[in-house]
C-alpha cells in the first residue's frame, strides 16, 4: 500500500467524517475552555481543571474496561447479532464495575483533596460523570464495529455540540457548579438516547438464543475480560502523563491554583492537535485488527504509510508554534499571556505523539499486547514521577512542560521497539 491507496482506504471507511468529527470536538472543547476560563475565576477553574485531571485517572477504567475488550473482541465477531449480543453483555457488566468504581471515589475523594480543600465538592461530582462516559463510549465503538463510521461521527458532533451549549450556558448562570453538571449529564443523556434509538438493550431474543451465540464466539469472556482490564490499566498508567504533572504542581508549588490554569491553559491547542493521529486509528482500528491476524505485515505498511504523511504535518506544527505561541495565548486573555515558551515545549511533546506514542500504542492493542502497553506504561510513570517531581522544585511549571513532552517520545520509542520484536517474531 502506498501513500496515494493509504489516503484512498481512509476516506472510503469515512476516515474524512470522523477526522472532521474529532476536529469539530476538539474546536469546539477549545471555545468551551476560552469561555469558562473568561466566566469562571482563575482560582476556581484551577480547582475544577484540578478535579477534572484526578477524575481523568480513572476514566480508562469504567466498567472495568469491558468496552476496551469489546472494541477488539467485537471486531472478531462474526455478524450484527453476535455484536449485540456481546454489547449487551459488555454493557451490563460493566455498569456494575463502574459503580463500584464511582463508590471507591467517593471514599478517597477526601485524601485527594487535602492540598486543595475547595476541590472536594468539585471531585464528589465529577465522579458520576464516569457512567454516562462508558455508556456512550461504548454506543460509539458499537458504531464502529459495524463499521458505521459515518454514524460514529454523527454522535461525536451532537455530543459536543450538545456541551457546547449547556457548558457554556450552565456555567454562565451557575458558574462553576454549573459547568460540572452539565459535563455529568450530558454524556448520559446522549447514551441513554441512543441506547434506545438504536435498540441496543434490551435484546428481543429469547435467552437460549443468546446463550447459544455466547457458546459460539470464538473466544472466552474472561479473554476479553483480561484484555480490557489490561488495557485499562496500562491507559490509566498512561493517562498519568497528562495528570500527574498538574497534581504535583498543585502539591509542590505555591499559589498553586493559579499557576495550573498557566499551565492548563498552555498546554490546551498544543495537545488538541493530537486528535489528528487519534482520528486516524480511530477509523482503522477495526479493520487492523481483523487483518493484521492473517497478515502482520499489513501492520508495518500501515505505519510507514502513516509515518510519511505525518511526518509533513509535524513540521507545520513545530513551525505554526514557533511563530504564533503568543498570539495564541492571549486567546485565553491577558493573564495568560508571557508563556509562549511553556507552549512551544508542549508543541515538541505533541510531535512524539503524534509520530510513535499513538499509533504505536494502538498497533499493540491491536495486535493483543495490552499487557505490554500496561508494563510499559508502569516504567513511564516510576520515571514520570520522580522526574517531575525535581523538574517542578527547580524549573517551576516550565520544568513540568519539559518532563511531560520528553516523556512522550520515550513512552513511544519503547512501544515502537516491542512492534518491532512483534515484526520480526
Amino acid at each position: 500500500m502506498n501513500v496515494i491507496n493509504f489516503i484512498q482506504s481512509f476516506l472510503a471507511r469515512k476516515g474524512l467524517a470522523v477526522m472532521l468529527s474529532v476536529f469539530l470536538g476538539k474546536l469546539i472543547n477549545f471555545l468551551i475552555m476560552i469561555a469558562i476560563i473568561r466566566i469562571l475565576d482563575k482560582g476556581e477553574f484551577g480547582l475544577i481543571a484540578y478535579a477534572l485531571t484526578v477524575v481523568s485517572f480513572f476514566a480508562p477504567f469504567v466498567g472495568a474496561g469491558l468496552h476496551q475488550g469489546f472494541l477488539r473482541y467485537g471486531a472478531l465477531s462474526q455478524g450484527q447479532l453476535d455484536k449485540k449480543v456481546l454489547f449487551d453483555i459488555t454493557l451490563k457488566k460493566g455498569f456494575k464495575y463502574t459503580a463500584l468504581m464511582i463508590v471507591l471515589f467517593i471514599i478517597i475523594s477526601p485524601l485527594l483533596s487535602i492540598k486543595l480543600s475547595g476541590s472536594i465538592l468539585y471531585l464528589l461530582l465529577i465522579g458520576f460523570q464516569l457512567l454516562g462516559l462508558f455508556l456512550f463510549q461504548m454506543i460509539q465503538i458499537y458504531c464502529r464495529m459495524i463499521h458505521r463510521n459515518k454514524l460514529y461521527a454523527i454522535l461525536e458532533t451532537k455530543n459536543n455540540l450538545l456541551l457546547l451549549i449547556s457548558n457554556i450556558g450552565m456555567a454562565y448562570f451557575f458558574g462553576g457548579m454549573g459547568y460540572v453538571i452539565s459535563i455529568i449529564c450530558v454524556p448520559l443523556f446522549m447514551g441513554l438516547y441512543y441506547l434506545k434509538k438504536l435498540k441496543l438493550s434490551p435484546i428481543n431474543i429469547t435467552k437460549r438464543r443468546i446463550e447459544k451465540i455466547k457458546s459460539s464466539f470464538p473466544y472466552d469472556f474472561k479473554e476479553l475480560f483480561s484484555y480490557g482490564l489490561y488495557t485499562s490499566a496500562g491507559g490509566v498508567i498512561s493517562q498519568l502523563l497528562f495528570a500527574i504533572d498538574i497534581l504535583l504542581i498543585g502539591n509542590i508549588l505555591t499559589d498553586s491554583a493559579e499557576l495550573i490554569a498557566q499551565y492548563k491553559a498552555s498546554s490546551i491547542i498544543p495537545f488538541s492537535l493530537l486528535m489528528i493521529s487519534i482520528a486516524v486509528i480511530t477509523t482503522d482500528f477495526v479493520k487492523l485488527t481483523s487483518e493484521a491476524i492473517k497478515d502482520k505485515n499489513v501492520l508495518k505498511n500501515y505505519y510507514l504509510n502513516y509515518l510519511k504523511i505525518f511526518s509533513i504535518i509535524s513540521i507545520g506544527i513545530f513551525l505554526f508554534f514557533y511563530f504564533f505561541s503568543e498570539p495564541l495565548l492571549s486567546i485565553f486573555g491577558e493573564d495568560y499571556k508571557g508563556h509562549a515558551r511553556l507552549m512551544n515545549i508542549f508543541a515538541v511533546g505533541v510531535i512524539g505523539g503524534l509520530l510513535i506514542r499513538i499509533p504505536m500504542g494502538n498497533m499493540l492493542s491491536v495486535i493483543g499486547w495490552p499487557k505490554v502497553n500496561a508494563i510499559f506504561s508502569a516504567i513511564v510513570l516510576v520515571v514520570n514521577l520522580i522526574t517531575n517531581y525535581f523538574m517542578i522544585k527547580w524549573y517551576g511549571i516550565e520544568g513540568a512542560a519539559i518532563t511531560t513532552s520528553a516523556l512522550m517520545w520515550f513512552s513511544g520509542f519503547l512501544s515502537l521497539g516491542a512492534f518491532v520484536y512483534y515484526l520480526q517474531k
